[in-house]
C-alpha cells in the first residue's frame, strides 16, 4: 500500500494552489482599479498647476513690458509639438519640451487677456472628459474655464 499511496501523496508538495494564484490575482485587479483613477487624478491637477505657473510667469512678463513701453505685448505659442520652432516673442516667454497647454495674448487696448488652452483632455470625472483653459488678466485675475467634452461650459474664479 505505501508503494502506491507515495506517488500521490501531498505533504511534501511545495508551491502555491490555482485558487490561491487566482486570489491574489484579484486582490491586485482591485487595487489597480482604485488606483488609476487616483494616479490620473494627480497627473491632471500637476499639468493644471503648470498652466496657472505659466500664466502667472505671463502676466509678471506683461507687467514688466507695459513698465517699459506704456503697451502690452501679443504672444502667441500654439505649437503642442516642442520639435517646430516657435517664432520669439516681444516679452520673452518660451517654453521648453512638450506644451500641454497652448498660450495666447490677446491685446484689447490698454487690458490683455493671457489665456492657456489644453492641448488634449486632461481630467476624466464622474463621466465626463474635461478640456482646460485658464485666463488672466492685467489685474491678475485667475479664471479656469472647465469644457466637458461632452457638455456645458463651467466658468471659475481662483
Amino acid at each position: 500500500m505505501s508503494t502506491l499511496s507515495a506517488p500521490f501523496s501531498l505533504k511534501n508538495d511545495k508551491g502555491f494552489s490555482l485558487v490561491e494564484l487566482m486570489i491574489v490575482v484579484a486582490i491586485i485587479g482591485v487595487l489597480a482599479a482604485l488606483a488609476v483613477p487616483k494616479f490620473q487624478s494627480f497627473q491632471a491637477k500637476a499639468k493644471q498647476s503648470e498652466a496657472k505657473s505659466n500664466l502667472s510667469h505671463i502676466y509678471t512678463l506683461e507687467q514688466s513690458y507695459f513698465g517699459e513701453h506704456d503697451a502690452y505685448a501679443p504672444l502667441a505659442l500654439t505649437s503642442p509639438d516642442s520639435k517646430v520652432p516657435v517664432p520669439p516673442n516681444q516679452i520673452g516667454f518660451d517654453l521648453q519640451g512638450r506644451r500641454r497647454y497652448q498660450y495666447s495674448v490677446t491685446i484689447t487696448g490698454a487690458t490683455f487677456l493671457a489665456t492657456a488652452s489644453a492641448t488634449s483632455n486632461t481630467v476624466i470625472s464622474s463621466g465626463c472628459t474635461f478640456k482646460d483653459t485658464f485666463t488672466i488678466n492685467e489685474q491678475k485675475q485667475l479664471r479656469v474655464l472647465t469644457n466637458c467634452v461632452t457638455g456645458s461650459t463651467v466658468a471659475e474664479d481662483l
